[in-house]
């Protein structure tokens, strides 16, 4: 049975690739049948989620109109959830082949001074875009070596690690406004067809601007602690590093993805899906030697994030089917028409995606049901993209926020700190702050 799980994947992807509905719909029953049989293998937050989802699932049953079409729907909702966050997940396997690129921080710290923040800031967001939460791992795990090589300590060492692990964060939050790789943009593009990653970007793009003035200033100033000083130790260039290398291998990726997504029937977030394994199976492959050992590596690696997969396929399952019990169109004659709904959904969403992360509820979960309700509110004729891209931004500063979410989790072990310290204390003031012109960029869509 674990050989379900890879081929899930493979067939999610060439259902993209070959636009067959089933092959997509088979791929969310073999999703299903995998993890009925290694159930006990999910661990508790995994397994929570999937009992509220069967009692979604059992409530349309019950009480909707369920019909084939809309079953197929929700099948196949998982198996595109599913397989992006594995397709896009396979990248944890040239990250471990990466050498230890000591050399991070001391090209980004060897810049001007003023421009520190938003040189990581940009940088944590290429890289991102392309490893994902490898990204933090990267910078977390080369920021203790750096800091015992220069011989840094004490006040200088905490503010320094805490503006490095900061703007590293905030980086890996501007994917989901930039990044065609970005799960935000999946499920939105998935749920709203005629919605693209192009026509969300420039939004995206004034919201990361956003951020980045709200936190220069700051962060700027933690940055400059960790600045060479004379009593530093000197550290010689890493022969073996490969920042540059990896920096626009990042750039040329996400270029890649666009020339894709824009010479074909595929939407952005769609070609990521199909480029990066066809990349990572070559690499290894060509490293390897072996067609054996490069699917042994990919089916482990796949195996390994069976939690992630089967979180992302519940909350498609869990959204879809919620949307399907709740009759939206009443809230059109409710408001007297259009213009207010749209606006409304998208400050309430946003705030929602925000608030709940607090309370443990996986953001992916909760932009899932708005995704969701926002489809059923768009058939009826509203205009989605203001609510979308209200929806981006929540989804962004939650990022921020969880203290419960994978990010908070690592940047906690290596700062030996308590996730709420890292999401709410750090944090905290940043998405106050970026709440309000976050909520009212809606209004230029």
């Amino acid at each position: 049975m674990r050989g379900l799980l890879p081929l899930a994947v493979l067939l999610e992807l060439a259902a993209l690739a070959s636009r067959q509905t089933v092959l997509s719909v088979t791929s969310g029953v073999l999703l299903g049948l995998f993890f009925a049989w290694h159930w006990r293998s999910l661990m508790p937050y995994p397994r929570n989620l999937g009992l509220v989802t069967l009692a979604a699932v059992g409530s349309w049953l019950l009480i909707g109109e369920p019909d084939l079409e809309q079953a197929a729907r929700l099948a196949s909702g998982a198996a595109y959830y599913g397989a992006f966050i594995g397709a896009l997940g396979l990248m944890q396997c040239l990250v471990r082949r990466l050498p230890q690129l000591g050399e991070i921080h001391r090209l980004l710290l060897a810049g001007p001074r003023a421009w520190l923040y938003p040189g990581y800031l940009s940088s944590c967001f290429a890289i991102s875009s392309i490893l994902s939460f490898g990204m933090l791992n990267l910078v977390c795990g080369s920021l203790e070596s750096y800091l015992r090589q220069r011989g840094i300590e004490g006040e200088r060492r905490r503010e320094g690690m805490r503006g490095v692990m900061v703007s590293a964060l905030r980086g890996y939050a501007l994917v989901p406004l930039l990044a065609p790789t970005s799960v935000g943009v999946a499920i939105l593009t998935r749920e709203l067809p005629g919605l693209s990653w192009a026509m969300l970007l420039p939004f995206g793009a004034i919201a990361a601007g956003i951020l980045l003035l709200i936190g220069w200033q700051l962060e700027n100033r933690r940055l400059q602690r960790l600045c060479r000083q004379p009593d530093d130790l000197s550290v010689e260039p890493s022969a073996s590093g490969s920042f540059r290398g990896l920096l626009l291998g990042s750039l040329l990726g996400i270029g890649g993805i666009v020339a894709l997504a824009t010479g074909s029937w595929l939407s952005a977030t769609q070609a990521a899906m199909i480029l990066v394994p066809v990349a990572v199976a070559l690499f290894l492959g060509w490293q390897t030697r072996s067609v054996g050992e490069t699917h042994d590596e990919i089916s482990d690696n796949l195996l390994g994030m069976r939690n992630e997969v089967f979180i992302f396929a519940c909350s498609a399952v869990l959204g879809g089917a919620v949307s399907l019990l709740i009759p939206v169109e009443h809230l059109l004659g409710g408001f007297g028409g259009s213009f207010w709904l749209p606006l409304l959904f998208g400050l309430l969403g946003m705030l929602a995606i925000v608030l709940v992360a607090l309370v443990g509820l996986a953001p992916i979960i909760s932009l899932s049901l708005c995704a969701g309700l926002l489809a059923q509110l768009a058939a009826q004729g509203v205009d989605p993209l203001g609510p979308a891209v209200a929806l981006l931004g929540g989804f962004s500063l939650a990022m921020l926020l969880s203290p419960y979410g994978a990010s908070a989790l690592l940047l906690a072990r290596y700062a030996q700190l308590s996730p709420w310290r890292v999401a709410v204390s750090w944090n905290g003031r940043f998405v106050l702050l970026a709440l309000l012109p976050l909520g009212l960029l809606p209004l230029l869509a």
